[in-house]
């Protein structure tokens, strides 16, 4: 009977077996549905095989068809046995035989193109893999292609443009995760390398909390060579020689410095960020009024001292900028981040309280800097600049705060550690507080031999103590003649003082700004 009599498209989906994913309408009154080998069947007119093969009929029933089983046969409809009849409905499911090919009846309206919907193709292929799959990644395999197959071909063309856009924005958006992710990998790797170095810098110059007992442990370790240090420059003060009398017009003029630096993202201006975790310390950056985490914060200390009265200090460039000119064991790699300066301060011997200090001038070239402070009344002498360079042989004097606080610590007495006995601990500033109160900022001195000479350095022996980086060496005229700029570790050797008169290049170019 032609199509046109049949109100709807009735068509039968091959699900397993040779002819997998064909379709074919049914466009007469009566079928036969007959067994081609172990796995395949064929559904024809009654005209074109013997009866005896014939598993079941079916007859047109109104708008759809009814399956007749012949007798002795096996089928099941949506995992049912039929025993006799079955009027079929649209997505029914037929299995002929046991573990026979598998079927699907589906009904479309008249005239429409018999294609898949999206759920029709994911039914089919989940169907698929289970009729012939044999394991749980065969039949994945197997539901996967199928999909895919029945997504390309049986849909509509439509669907295929809609869903080729949604692969195509699917695979874009992977592609930008994944360069995303590379470079995220690749600015990880390089961020853990940077922020390793701060992590040892931050442990080398300290833990920002001192308690009592770290400052008893200091004075074990270091009080017999600062003892002997100390007793050693009490002789040279005490001496009415030209060497007795520098020092005692010059410790009120040599300052100790103390500062902390931290790091900036320079794109959101937030500062870097720590916090310690049990797995290790976990920086990140964060708003200044930030709750969580402890702003990095690299302590530093060195010597400076007053060349004038208008409150202007002299020191090292590396004392004023601390992240430059170190050695490359101590440097951090802070590419991508910009050192900031998180607060500089300057306190001379005898006065209780600390002068804010900033950054007047350095010098790209040599190791000096020019720090300013505002003395607001006070009478502090500056000390005389010499323009010659010592000979070789000559004496010198070296004066400043070996060791920094450490040392200072070390000196203080044992009523010292009894004052502060009531804190459980102290940051760094406050202990230099508690210092300063208590008279405990003073330049320790040393003297010296000049060994060797050029224009960029002056070589010099140092038995009794080292001075601070940054502090003045004196000729024994009481000029100063150098800037102590490098220093062997411990007590004694040879140390390097860049000449004064570089610093008068550095001095007048301020003049000539002002």
């Amino acid at each position: 009977m032609p199509s046109e009599a049949i109100a709807k498209n009735a068509v039968i989906r091959y699900i397993s077996g040779s002819r997998r994913g064909l379709a074919q309408s049914l466009d007469q009154k009566t079928f036969f549905v007959i067994k081609a080998g172990r796995d395949d069947v064929n559904i024809v007119a009654p005209d074109h095989q013997p009866e005896p093969q014939v598993i079941a009929t079916l007859h047109r029933h109104g708008m759809t068809y009814e399956v007749e089983i012949n007798p002795g046969q096996e089928v099941w409809v949506n995992g049912e046995r039929v025993a006799d009849n079955r009027v079929l409905k649209s997505g029914d499911l037929l299995e002929l035989g046991h573990a026979g090919p598998v079927v699907r009846f589906r009904l479309y309206p008249q005239g429409a193109t018999p294609k898949k919907t999206l759920a029709e193709a994911l039914a089919d292929s989940i169907d698929s893999a289970k009729a012939e799959g044999h394991s749980r990644i065969d039949k994945a395999g197997r539901f996967l292609t199928g999909f895919t197959h029945d997504l390309a071909t049986q849909t509509t063309v439509w669907f295929r443009i809609w869903m080729l856009i949604l692969i195509t924005l699917v695979i874009a958006s992977i592609v930008v995760l994944v360069l995303q992710n590379y470079r995220f990998q690749k600015q990880l790797s390089s961020e853990s390398l940077r922020l390793e170095g701060i992590a040892k810098l931050l442990e080398k110059t300290g833990a920002e909390a001192m308690t009592r007992d770290d400052l008893v442990k200091l004075r074990e370790e270091m009080g017999t060579q600062l003892t002997e240090a100390v007793q050693r420059v009490e002789t040279l003060e005490a001496r009415s020689d030209a060497t007795g009398n520098i020092i005692k017009h010059a410790t009120s003029s040599i300052a100790f410095v103390q500062g902390q630096y931290g790091f900036i993202d320079p794109e959101t201006g937030s500062l870097l960020r720590y916090l310690v975790t049990p797995h290790g310390i976990l920086f990140f950056t964060g708003e200044d009024d930030a709750e969580d985490g402890e702003v990095v914060k690299i302590n530093f200390s060195g010597t400076a001292f007053v060349v004038s009265d208008k409150g202007l200090l002299l020191t090292n460039r590396h004392i004023a900028e601390p992240w430059l000119m170190r050695s490359e064991e101590d440097a951090p790699n802070i590419e991508g981040m910009d050192p900031k300066i998180l607060g500089l301060r300057a306190f001379l011997p005898g006065l209780q309280a600390p002068f804010e200090t900033s950054l007047l001038q350095s010098d790209p070239q040599i190791d000096l800097a020019i720090l300013m402070i505002d003395f607001d009344g006070i009478n502090v002498k500056s000390l005389d600049l010499g323009k010659n360079i010592p000979g070789v042989g000559e004496e010198v004097l070296v004066m400043g705060y070996p060791l920094g606080i450490s040392g200072m610590l070390a000196r203080a007495g044992p009523n010292f550690l009894e004052d502060i006995d009531s804190e459980s601990e102290l940051s760094a500033w406050e202990v230099v507080d508690r210092l300063a109160e208590q008279g405990y900022i003073k330049p320790l001195a040393s003297r010296g031999i000049v060994s060797q000479l050029s224009d960029q350095y002056i070589v010099y022996d140092a038995e009794t103590t080292i001075g601070g980086s940054g502090g003045p060496v004196f000729s024994l005229d009481g000029v100063v003649v150098g800037v102590n700029t490098a220093v062997m570790k411990d007590f004694g050797g040879s140390n390097l003082g860049i000449p004064a008169a570089h610093a008068y290049r550095l001095l007048e170019s301020i003049s000539t700004q002002e």
